[in-house]
């Protein structure tokens, strides 16, 4: 499996707009994906840091979505969200909960 993760800054003063488009526009395109197996959208209100981490079966699908989010970031900047980094990078390892 491949993973897209990121770090983003966002503008705290537009949480609610944030929040509905990831709910609204993000999540379903994202689940849409060739190749999609899970995704994770994670905020640090004290730092304004919001983190990705978008799961692929494949490395090819992953790079596609790669592209696809990195063809968006003007549009992300106008709502206050901007990469401080942004990598596809192999899953190695996993563990989860019985």
């Amino acid at each position: 499996m491949y993973a897209v993760v990121g770090v983003w800054s966002m503008d705290e003063s537009r949480h609610e707009e944030q929040q509905r488009t990831l709910h609204e526009r993000i999540v379903p395109l994202t689940r849409e994906q060739p190749g999609f197996v899970t995704g994770y959208w994670m905020r640090d209100a004290e730092t304004g840091k919001s983190h990705t981490a978008i799961v692929f079966d494949d490395e090819k699908s992953a790079g596609a979505f790669k592209k696809l989010v990195e063809s968006r970031s003007r549009e992300a900047a106008m709502t206050g969200v901007t990469a401080d980094f942004f990598a596809l990078v192999e899953v190695v390892a996993d563990a989860r909960g019985v």
